[in-house]
């Protein structure tokens, strides 16, 4: 992956000092909602050690995503909404992006034991993470009987997260299939990077890497299956803007920016347990 260029790696850096600020306004002592604050504080910790990463600050990278499952787990226990699942699923997607497979063997249990309704889709689609959580226990008969609903929802236009290519991803991985794999994977970035080269303002944090490649990756490995050596080359070159140009005479309003990136990052596939 190439480098970032001088000004991109300012903006990001200057994002990155913003988010640290983010960070400390979330006080889940104080606040109302327990469980949001906690919710919030995981998810700016989140942003904070990847932007941290791009900028080639491990140390700090690292510092802030070990901040982010303590966080998440808070925000599950403090959840008072029976039907939002929503603190379930950011706490088993961000053990699986941060390697801490213990974390995620408790959260895949979790989750297929939840019997959620099919029509709760309330703050995320509960077919991809019950997916994901059968895979990542192997059990790969009940997945097959899944794609043919997962497909379906894939040509909904009023579906958000589940595109086309996931099915296909999917089964790429259940069977170890090299064509399945790299066809399902080009087909969701496809779909990703025309998400961002329309984006009319500064990219958000999901927008520098392929969320649902990434993590299908990570559960392929548990399986002994390669899915990134399979699908060819994942980097790309994003564009974005000024993220925040109030009070930052550093970086002109509005000025664009070209961002290198690894829409598979290496940030996320490590055991950090």
């Amino acid at each position: 992956m190439k480098q970032l260029p001088d000004d991109t790696k300012q903006e990001l850096s200057l994002q990155l000092k913003d988010t640290l600020q983010t960070i400390e306004c979330y006080n889940p002592a104080t606040a109302a909602n327990k469980a949001s604050s906690y919710y919030s504080r995981a998810g700016t910790s989140f942003v904070g050690g990847f932007k941290a990463s791009q900028v080639g600050d491990e140390i700090l990278s690292e510092k802030l995503f070990a901040d982010v499952i303590p966080n998440s787990r808070m925000a599950v226990a403090e959840n008072r909404i029976s039907h939002d699942n929503s603190f379930q699923y950011a706490l088993f997607s961000y053990a699986l992006l941060l390697g801490y497979h213990e974390q995620v063997d408790e959260s895949a249990a979790v989750l297929l034991a939840l019997n959620i309704p099919n029509n709760i889709r309330f703050r995320g689609p509960p077919e991809f993470y019950i997916m994901l959580a059968h895979l990542w226990r192997g059990e790969s008969h009940a997945v097959i009987q899944m794609l043919d609903g997962i497909e379906k929802l894939e040509n909904k236009k009023s579906e958000f997260y589940i595109q086309p290519g996931l099915s296909t991803l999917v089964r790429g991985v259940v069977n170890n299939e090299p064509s399945f794999m790299k066809e399902g994977a080009c087909l969701l970035f496809d779909k990703h990077l025309h998400t961002t080269k329309y984006f009319r303002t500064a990219l958000e944090n999901n927008h520098y890497f392929c969320e649902p490649v990434t993590l299908l990756t990570i559960v392929g490995r548990k399986l002994g299956v390669d899915v990134k050596a399979n699908i060819g080359d994942t980097t790309a070159l994003l564009k974005t803007k000024t993220f925040s140009p109030i009070d930052r005479p550093e970086i002109p309003a509005n000025k664009k920016f070209e961002v290198p990136v690894d829409l598979v990052p290496p940030c996320f596939l490590k055991n950090r347990e």
